[in-house]
């Protein structure tokens, strides 16, 4: 059975949050995406992809439950789709239902975080140095909108994210669970002084604001990144990046 325009505009209107609350969907375009969700079809609603994708990536669609694939157009694809350049392949995805609990060291709370390219990148490298939970604080940039998803390269679907979080209970809440607070900041010790080894947070702020001078009264330690060269600040990816596997260092010995 071929899509219908009814059908064409509902996946579309998915890049709108207000769409993803009321339905409890979201949609990842891209062929890395798929490589993800091929591993862990509990996500998977749906697929549709055009000919083209299904006859370059052969191997690829062959791990797909053939219930989920609809073979749909290039201008369907086109209309669906919010990245520019589409890559012929979207999938529908279900919201995750459950609320997961605060685990493995160091998970990372992000206060106000509002650029989806910055979070994707953030997702991803939580991923890539097998950080703990990311809380995504009230006022954020929604984790499953549709440039987070592809900024995260499939990442989004490694690791367990917690959203809205309240600012004037994360760190007491974190304290509570054993783990220390660190914050990353301008005017904090050079990171390089740190001793990551035991059970610790990460707190990142704002791309323009920083974080909340309540936030950076509460936890236990700032710590900045060196700047070396004539640059003023780093990008808050970058900052997080470079904080991250200075843990994943730590905790590796």
């Amino acid at each position: 059975m071929s899509i219908t325009n009814a059908q064409l505009r509902w996946v579309k209107s998915l890049a709108k949050k207000s769409a993803r609350v009321e339905s409890g969907r979201f949609f990842a375009e891209g062929v890395q995406s798929l490589r993800v969700l091929a591993t862990n079809q509990r996500w998977l609603e749906k697929v549709y992809l055009t000919e083209g994708f299904a006859s370059d990536n052969k191997e690829l669609v062959s791990r797909i439950s053939p219930d989920l694939i609809e073979t749909v157009s290039d201008e369907q694809i086109d209309r669906m789709a919010d990245a520019n350049t589409p890559q012929g392949v979207m999938a529908i995805c279900k919201l995750p239902s459950d609320q997961p609990r605060i685990t493995g060291t160091p998970p990372v709370y992000l206060e106000q975080v509002s650029d989806p390219g910055n979070l994707g990148t953030i997702i991803r490298t939580v991923d890539a140095s097998a950080a703990g939970t990311l809380l995504i604080g009230v006022g954020s940039v929604d984790a499953f909108a549709p440039k987070v998803v592809r900024s995260s390269a499939g990442s989004i679907f490694n690791i367990e994210i917690i959203q809205n979080v309240d600012s004037d209970e994360v760190i007491g809440e974190l304290t509570n669970l054993g783990y220390k607070t660190y914050a990353a900041d301008m005017g904090g010790v050079s990171l390089t002084a740190a001793e990551l080894e035991e059970k610790h947070a990460w707190v990142f702020g704002n791309e323009a604001r920083g974080l909340s001078s309540k936030t950076l009264a509460e936890v236990v330690q700032v710590y900045s990144i060196p700047i070396f060269g004539k640059a003023e600040s780093l990008n808050l990816s970058v900052a997080a990046g470079v904080a991250l596997y200075h843990s994943a260092f730590a905790q590796r010995g």
